[in-house]
């Protein structure tokens, strides 16, 4: 049985794969497998994932696209990890995510998710003097800086562990039957945070960049934003209601960005 499953679902994302796939194999810590699911892709996806013959991957399709929370719960039952290591397809891991994360997990047995910080990128072509500006901005080294300390009041603010960081105990999954909820679709890793808090379990962030977050037009926040705006909210009133909040006034989304962006160059350096 290998230490942690790395869970890389995917649809229609051959622009990003290939490095995503790379960035995984190429890590510092050896003992996992990459499971990778295609959830109904129609371009070149499945031949770029075919190109590799290491033996650490193993590949499976849908056959037709059916979400993010039907394949994630998917991958979590095809997993034979002790922890599960989730990366978006769009992504990119640090060589020393695997190993930050792993030692973490070993060292905290009273952890169920570990996160950590991304650094914000896009390597996407941009063929507009629009486009060019917000590509320089989007690279000039912004990190999205987690708190260390997960709670439910300020996961009340927002979603407080990025999805492409987390380090899963499966354990802890499995025995209080907590899975991604497809009634929440596009706001399916908020959600997941809920059920994980509202159990009593711990969720820590570690305080480096142990991955890249693309940032790009084809990201589902940009894409699907009224839908992820109406489940964010769902997930916000579910949370009001473990608080037991009634009188309730939304966090202001700018705030959240003001107290959590910040660039490389005023980091602590570790």
């Amino acid at each position: 049985m290998v230490k942690v499953s790395v869970l890389i679902p995917f649809y229609n994302s051959e622009a990003f794969l290939g490095p995503c796939i790379e960035s995984v194999l190429k890590q510092s810590y050896n003992d996992f497998e990459l499971i990778l699911l295609n959830d109904g892709s129609t371009d070149n996806s499945e031949n770029i994932v075919k190109t590799y013959s290491d033996k650490r991957i193993r590949y499976y399709s849908n056959g037709k696209n059916l979400g993010i929370p039907i394949s994630h719960n998917k991958l979590n039952e095809l997993a034979q990890g002790e922890y599960l290591a989730l990366v978006d397809s769009d992504n990119l891991c640090m060589p020393e995510r695997l190993e930050e994360q792993v030692k973490y997990m070993d060292e905290h047995p009273d952890v169920t998710i570990v996160g950590s910080w991304g650094r914000l990128f896009n390597h996407m072509p941009a063929p507009t003097l629009q486009s060019k500006i917000r590509k320089f901005i989007i690279n000039m080294g912004w990190v999205w800086c987690q708190p260390e300390v997960v709670t439910m009041e300020e996961t009340l603010r927002g979603n407080t562990c990025m999805h492409s960081s987390m380090m899963i105990r499966k354990k802890d999954f499995e025995l209080n039957g907590i899975s991604y909820n497809p009634k929440f679709a596009v706001a399916e890793d908020y959600d997941l945070l809920r059920q994980v808090l509202a159990k009593g379990l711990k969720i820590r962030n570690i305080q480096k960049v142990l991955f890249e977050y693309q940032l790009h037009n084809e990201n589902i926040s940009i894409q699907k934003k009224q839908a992820m705006k109406e489940a964010d909210a769902r997930v916000k009133q579910d949370i009001r209601k473990f608080l037991n909040i009634k009188n309730y006034r939304p966090y202001p989304y700018w705030l959240i960005m003001l107290r959590k962006l910040r660039l490389d160059i005023f980091l602590p350096k570790k």
